[in-house]
């Protein structure tokens, strides 16, 4: 069992950050002692609400991210949850998806949204944490001797497999293509330049998961998707540079 004392999930009221919490909080692949959700309406939150009522490691807080404006408060609460041990894992898991299937449907205003919420907030989250993410890499390095791991210090954006632009053979979904492609260049770029501060960066590839965006005839449910991205976190050393890992292991090419 690894030890990931803290990690902070982002659109966690349902689908794949609901499952995250969940997991975090009873799979035996980890021992995490504070798990916080992050959510637009935490009173709306009816899933989150039950899980925290039956256990103390849970905390939830309320965060668009899109109000970059809050990032600062949510920071400063976040640090009075895990004082001086930081925090461990980020998981920018919050995104949106508008089906644009041509070019006749593309406008400025839902191409700027996605962008937005998709890459913009991911990067301006990470560098809003950076201080307790650093914190945890200097607090954690002795048990992993120094090396890169989520139990130190991780930055993990969930991407899809639409962000491949070697495996775009059907054209479409404008704005989300483009959304999730910049997401994996932020990864790289910071994965160059905050592994010297011993913090993990990758984004992952959750695969077509039964959630409200994946729609009900997706492959897989939720419970397999985040258990598959869990363990592929749990084996991460260094961020891949050909292209961006599915919950199953398999590199997706950029």
């Amino acid at each position: 069992m690894a030890d990931i004392p803290s990690v902070f999930i982002t659109g966690a009221s349902r689908g794949l950050g609901l499952e995250f919490v969940k997991q975090f909080l009873s799979s035996p692949l980890v021992n995490t002692q504070v798990v916080i959700a992050a959510c637009r309406s935490p009173d709306k939150a009816n899933a989150l609400q039950d899980l925290k009522k039956n256990d103390s490691r849970l905390h939830i807080v309320q965060l668009d991210v899109c109000q970059f404006d809050s990032y600062d408060p949510v920071v400063n609460e976040v640090r009075a949850i895990v004082g001086d041990k930081g925090l461990t894992l980020l998981i920018n898991n919050a995104g949106i998806l508008h089906r644009v299937r041509n070019l006749e449907e593309v406008t400025a205003d839902l191409m700027l949204s996605v962008l937005k919420t998709n890459t913009v907030a991911p990067l301006l989250l990470t560098k809003a944490f950076l201080p307790l993410l650093k914190t945890s890499a200097k607090v954690n390095a002795a048990k992993v001797n120094n090396a890169l791991s989520v139990t130190r210090a991780a930055v993990i954006s969930i991407n899809s497999g639409l962000g491949s632009i070697e495996d775009n053979g059907m054209g479409g979904y404008y704005g989300y293509r483009e959304s999730k492609v910049a997401l994996n260049m932020s990864a790289q770029s910071l994965s160059i330049e905050l592994g010297p501060d011993g913090i993990l960066v990758e984004s992952i590839y959750p695969g077509w998961v039964q959630t409200d965006m994946g729609g009900s005839n997706a492959a897989i449910d939720a419970t397999t998707s985040v258990n598959g991205m869990i363990k592929i976190m749990l084996d991460m050393k260094e961020k891949n540079k050909t292209g961006f890992i599915g919950w199953q292991g398999k590199v997706l090419p950029f």
